[in-house]
């Protein structure tokens, strides 16, 4: 067996070691024997070695991350200085070591900004994969991006973007595979029975069910998601709406450079608007089984104000779920507007209202919009496809 050491940068649950998972889960075991690196502690650590993966670290340095989700703006320069000092660390005494001892065939990097673990890799001649699931960022000048790009197309045997947004640094680069995300059908079924959720939350079959998984997020729009479900309840007093994910209100009351400037400002809004429509709104906080909080729900909303490749969406459709996103790349790859969801501009908010409460209220439209989803679903992000792609990418950088 060949062994593949991968290498994750996450802090929390998410849509990357989530993805990772599925793909490890999922490969040809007679031929590779997977082990995984986390440079960082939490709940996804938990989750590989709960699903018997062989997991090693925590190495406790960050990697250099610059895409749309999370970069370092003005005021995190104390970041961005850590970073920089433990992206010096990794290079010069960290990756080496634990390189040397893994002894791997093939280094598997879950995103473009661990790079410096690509480039030691590359000293020791160990073919390299990076997988690119976040978009890179613009930044200020574009420097970071421009170091970034060049290398990963340096250091990487192949270069593998989630969708066609994610691989536009790359595009004219012949190492570049697009491989969409994929799910795990035998997970996420559409018949699967959600009413241990309804009962911990005290739902039932009846009442409207809108889905939000992205917590307390300006980038994924809680913001937007509050204002349009403040609206909703005017016309359907009985819906329900549930946020899932990190909820944490804290910074309304705090005080700090960056709260003053960005997220302080932002937390307050939202506060402002959950105080109305609180009694209506379930707060989960972070879950590990989305797959039955989608199967509660009517529909699912991702009013992002910055664009990425959104997992949900597609877990969504192979649960027969119609989904409202914004009219953002990638997300136009993952929904076919007015066929398996809508695409609405994100500050239109009397739109969102409009769509929604069509979705919700004319069930003929949500049975037909549902079963388009699964379609489009099942045919472009089936993970046995995926597997093939992935597998023949480690053959080929196996082959003498």
């Amino acid at each position: 067996m060949k062994k593949i050491l991968y290498i994750h940068h996450g802090k929390g649950l998410g849509g990357a070691p989530l993805s990772l998972l599925y793909l490890i889960k999922n490969l040809d075991k007679t031929k590779y024997e997977p082990v995984v690196l986390f440079l960082h502690d939490s709940q996804a650590v938990n989750m590989f070695k709960e699903h018997g993966i062989n997991v090693v670290g925590v190495v406790g340095l960050n990697d250099f991350s610059h895409t749309k989700i999370y970069w370092y703006k003005w005021y995190h320069v104390k970041y961005f200085l850590r970073s920089l000092l433990d992206s010096f660390k990794t290079y010069f005494f960290v990756a080496d070591k634990w390189l040397k001892q893994i002894k791997p065939d093939i280094v598997h990097l879950n995103t473009s900004t661990l790079f410096i673990w690509g480039k030691v890799a590359k000293k020791l001649n160990i073919p390299v994969i990076t997988h690119i699931r976040e978009p890179l960022s613009e930044g200020y000048l574009g420097i970071r991006r421009a170091f970034i790009k060049k290398r990963v197309a340096k250091n990487s045997n192949f270069i593998v973007p989630i969708c066609q947004n994610d691989a536009i640094p790359w595009k004219n680069n012949p190492k570049t595979r697009i491989v969409y995300n994929a799910v795990d059908i035998t997970k996420f079924d559409k018949n699967l029975n959600s009413q241990d959720f309804f009962k911990k939350y005290n739902l039932n079959n009846f009442d409207p069910k809108i889905l939000f998984l992205g917590g307390l997020s300006q980038e994924k729009g809680t913001l937007t998601v509050f204002k349009i479900f403040e609206q909703i309840l005017k016309l359907i007093p009985d819906a329900k709406l549930i946020v899932a994910g990190y909820f944490n209100l804290s910074s309304v009351n705090s005080f700090s450079i960056k709260n003053l400037f960005a997220k302080r400002r932002y937390d307050k809004k939202v506060n402002k608007v959950l105080a109305g429509i609180k009694e209506s709104v379930i707060l989960t906080g972070p879950i590990t089984n989305v797959e039955q909080v989608i199967a509660s729900c009517d529909v699912l909303l991702n009013p992002f104000t910055v664009g990425h490749f959104s997992r949900p969406i597609i877990e969504a459709g192979f649960m027969e779920k119609p989904v409202l996103a914004s009219r953002l790349a990638p997300l136009d790859e993952l929904v076919i507007h007015g066929t398996t969801g809508y695409l609405i501009e994100p500050n239109n908010i009397g739109l969102w209202v409009e769509k929604l409460y069509a979705v919700l209220t004319n069930k003929k439209l949500n049975e037909q919009l549902s079963k388009n989803a699964y379609e489009f679903c099942n045919k472009n992000f089936n993970i046995f496809d995926q597997i093939k792609k992935i597998e023949n990418l480690y053959d080929s950088c196996l082959l003498p």
